[in-house]
C-alpha cells in the first residue's frame, strides 16, 4: 500500500507529464483518479473529498465527490488497461452498483448532507499500452444505478 507521501510524489511527476511504471494496480487507480479529479477540475466542480470510507463501513467506499454548482456529484474511477476485454463503465456490476448506492447513502448520512440534489457519473480512463501514448477519458454523467 502506498503511503501519502508516495502519491504525493507520483501526483508531483505526473504533474510534469511523466506517467512512469503504471504496471501495479493500485498505482493505476491512483492515476487514474488523478486524471480524473484534473478533469472534473477543468469543468469548474470543487473537490469535495477523495478516497472517502465510512467510519461504520471501511467496505464503503467512494472515489471522488465533487459539487457541480448545486449538485453532490459521487464519481466513481474506472482506470483499465486500453486493451482490457471490458470496458471501465461496463465493469461496473450489479452488486458494485448495490455497493456505491449504499456508499452513497452512507456518505449523506456521516456529513449529514440533507440536500436532495446528487448524482452519480463514472469517469473511465483507458491507460496506453507505450508511454508515447496518453491516456483517454470519458466521463459519463448522471447514470442510474438505481
Amino acid at each position: 500500500m502506498f503511503k501519502n507521501h508516495d502519491r504525493f510524489f507520483y501526483e508531483l511527476v505526473w504533474c510534469f507529464g511523466f506517467q512512469g511504471n503504471l504496471n501495479k494496480n493500485l498505482l493505476k487507480g491512483y492515476y487514474g483518479e488523478w486524471l480524473a479529479k484534473k478533469h472534473l477540475k477543468k469543468l469548474g466542480y470543487k473537490h469535495f473529498a477523495q478516497n472517502w470510507r465510512s467510519k461504520f463501513n471501511p467496505n464503503l467506499e467512494i472515489d471522488i465527490v465533487s459539487k457541480d454548482l448545486e449538485t453532490f456529484v459521487f464519481v466513481e474511477v474506472r482506470a483499465r488497461s486500453k486493451n482490457s476485454l471490458i470496458n471501465g463503465f461496463e465493469s461496473i456490476n450489479f452488486k458494485k452498483r448495490k455497493t456505491l448506492l449504499r456508499a452513497f447513502k452512507a456518505f449523506l448520512r456521516e456529513n449529514r448532507i440533507y440536500e436532495d440534489i446528487y448524482r452519480f457519473d463514472i469517469v473511465e480512463i483507458d491507460l496506453p499500452a507505450s508511454k508515447v501514448d496518453k491516456p483517454r477519458l470519458f466521463h459519463h454523467e448522471n447514470i442510474a444505478i438505481f
